[in-house]
């Protein structure tokens, strides 16, 4: 469509070249073109410059203002000038041969990560592979005199993009097991037995598609530009509607990935911005590996990231050709409970065996809530306070070559609080089924009068309240270079389940004691006692801590070996890429914890761009899982895999497909 657009103006600007009327009328130097008025009511031309085209003495002169002016905007590039329209002669302005193919025109939203249009124009060698920013800190330029794909009645230019991807997807082993299921994306391994082998699979996928808009208001009257993004891909939930029952396997649901807006002005000189919305976060999230895998884009093996719900804004400097930008974000406290998946067992009849077995008694009226926990993973909500992040960008051209996308070094840190909240009426309804009276508890006020002893419950008369600290940080590199390019990140810090550091978030500190009750929090977690000196002391819940990351490396084959920049061969690039995440072994050996020590990744990647729309690839995976060991050299926790005890395990994983972008 662009270039239809682009095609359409140099079409307009011959055809008001050889318009006849605008010659026949030289003496009316006040009555403007209709052409000049159609471009205006487009907001191509302003005001004032639709008057300085009337203005002009003669056709001529307004013949080449107009067409010098679609050159400033970018409609028409100067090639299309030179080829359309040749200097003024005694005859007056004459055409030539008009080129009916254009280069695509520079987007406005040339800032926004996955926007098509930010493109070389015409590029005369094949250009260095350029690192996934999800955070640029390229300036929106303002696209004033532009043509969005749709302009809204109320002024708003929107400019659609997206792509359609498709794969096939063959895995040795099944990561998920009988814990985490049937999937088409890797997770850690030694989540649950894989069976009598390693649970080979094979998928089809369409569901990583992605949909989304540009926005941009104009503001002439401000030093004020405003974008925004609304994005969307098909990730979510399986729908159990019945109409959807039986064929729920093809039925993912649109969940949203990007809303936002964002407004850009100077103050003292100096570019600053403040944005409102779901984004990426700046913890973690600037510097992403390029592979064909995006469902979980190497979550728990070595790259963190996420998108949260943030205010956030940050200020730009400049030194020569270096650029510095902090940035500072409140966000939501956000909390990756384990209990989200629904493994802690819990029972709802205080009689049933389970119950008598000390699996933790959850009332009817509270089942509901422990099976729909997802919503806020309400410990970070619960503290009452918010996260905060933020990250401060080196940018500096390592190259003075545009093909070759500048070097950025970043930096980011995340600090949350999370609160476990246990109510009175909760810890004397789930204590009645376990241990009812504990011996050795004799600091209560009023014992059984029979037994003499206590119950948990009366120790704490108005419940009890903890808070969990959340303490994150990263650095991250993105060096292309003409040969090859290389990215990577690594982060540290404790409970990072949510971020996809690791799929532990946090243990029960129960100082080396032996659990005599437990008790269910109102998020759902289980919160153990232990006997300190007489006294039912609860055993808070600590994050566990990890650290870990990627580098990758990839090549542009097609510049490497000199391939012709307009032939068949010129969209060639391989990419290698290796992750690493590992956890606390002391942590996850301790109550709550799932004893996965860590995990590893390998991948390759082989691209084929056919055009600039079009790929196709392949991508081979290697991962797998280790546990902490005992000192008999098994998992501390025993895990099975293929039928039989395991330290460790792997999955060979293959996917092939095409993108299409638009």
């Amino acid at each position: 469509m662009r270039s239809v657009v682009s095609v359409f103006l140099t079409m307009a600007v011959a055809l008001l070249l050889v318009t006849p009327a605008l010659a026949q009328q030289p003496a009316d130097h006040q009555a403007t073109p209709p052409l000049v008025q159609l471009l205006q009511s487009k907001g191509i031309l302003t005001a004032d410059e639709a008057a300085t085209i009337s203005r002009a003495s003669s056709a001529e002169e307004a013949n080449a203002k107009l067409a010098q002016l679609l050159v400033s905007k970018g409609l028409i590039s100067q090639q299309d000038y030179n080829n359309t329209v040749t200097a003024a002669t005694p005859g007056g302005a004459q055409l030539v041969n008009a080129v009916a193919t254009t280069p695509p025109k520079k987007s406005f939203f040339s800032f926004v990560k996955n926007d098509p249009d930010a493109v070389p124009e015409g590029p005369s060698v094949i250009p260095a592979v350029a690192p996934v920013q999800t955070l640029p800190i390229d300036l929106p330029k303002d696209p004033k005199g532009l043509i969005p794909d749709i302009k809204l009645g109320s002024g708003a230019m929107l400019q659609p993009y997206g792509f359609i991807k498709a794969t096939a997807i063959y895995d040795s082993s099944n990561s998920g097991g009988t814990t985490f299921g049937n999937n088409d994306f890797p997770l850690p391994m030694l989540l649950g037995d894989t069976g009598p082998d390693g649970g080979s699979q094979f998928h089809t996928k369409m569901r990583s598609t992605r949909l989304g808009t540009n926005f941009y208001w104009p503001s002439s009257k401000w030093d004020l530009i405003i974008t925004g993004k609304v994005e969307f891909d098909f990730e979510g939930d399986f729908t159990e509607v019945n109409n959807r029952n039986v064929s729920a396997l093809r039925s993912s649901q649109a969940s949203i990935r990007h809303a936002w807006v964002r407004m850009d002005t100077h103050l003292g000189g100096l570019p600053v911005f403040a944005e409102f919305g779901q984004d990426w976060t700046l913890l973690a999230s600037s510097t992403m590996p390029d592979i064909l895998e995006t469902t979980q884009l190497m979550a728990f093996f070595g790259n963190m990231y996420e998108r949260l719900p943030q205010i956030k804004g940050g200020v730009q400097f400049h030194a020569g050709n270096l650029v510095i930008e902090p940035e500072a974000a409140v966000v939501m406290g956000a909390f990756g409970d384990a209990n989200l998946a629904n493994t802690t067992p819990f029972c709802t009849t205080e009689t049933s065996a389970e119950c008598l077995a000390n699996t933790p008694f959850v009332p009817a009226s509270s089942v509901a809530e422990q099976l729909n926990t997802r919503f806020g993973a309400r410990i970070g909500s619960d503290s009452g306070e918010s996260g905060v992040e933020g990250r401060i960008v080196f940018r500096y051209p390592l190259f003075h070559d545009k093909s070759v996308a500048p070097a950025q070094i970043v930096f980011s840190g995340h600090h949350a609080t999370g609160s476990e909240i246990v109510t009175h009426g909760q810890l004397a309804t789930a204590q009645s089924q376990t241990n009812v009276e504990l011996p050795g508890l004799t600091a209560c006020a009023t014992p059984d009068p029979v037994t003499g002893l206590c119950k948990v419950a009366q120790f704490f008369p108005t419940g009890f309240r903890f808070d969990i600290p959340q303490n994150i940080w990263t650095a991250e590199f993105q060096l292309p270079t003409p040969w090859i390019t290389l990215v990577g990140k690594y982060f540290r810090g404790g409970d990072t389940r949510f971020f996809f550091g690791e799929l532990n978030s946090t243990f029960a500190d129960t100082m080396g004691l032996k659990p005599i009750a437990n008790t269910i929090a109102v998020s759902g977690d289980n919160i153990p006692f232990v006997n300190v000196n007489g006294a039912p002391v609860f055993a808070k819940l600590r994050p566990t801590r990890s650290q870990g990351g990627f580098v990758q490396a990839s090549f542009p084959l097609s510049r490497i070996f000199h391939a012709d920049p307009e032939g068949h061969n010129a969209g060639w690039t391989v990419a290698f890429t290796g992750g690493l995440e590992s956890t606390s072994a002391k942590d996850v050996r301790r109550t709550g914890a799932n004893d996965l020590l860590g995990s590893g990744y390998f991948a390759t990647t082989l691209r084929y761009k056919v055009n600039r729309w079009a790929s196709i690839i392949n991508e081979t995976t290697w991962y797998e899982t280790r546990c902490a060991l005992n000192d008999r050299g098994g998992c501390t926790a025993a895990k099975l895999y293929r039928g039989v005890e395991a330290t460790n395990a792997h999955d060979w994983r293959n996917e092939f497909g095409t993108v299409i972008t638009f």
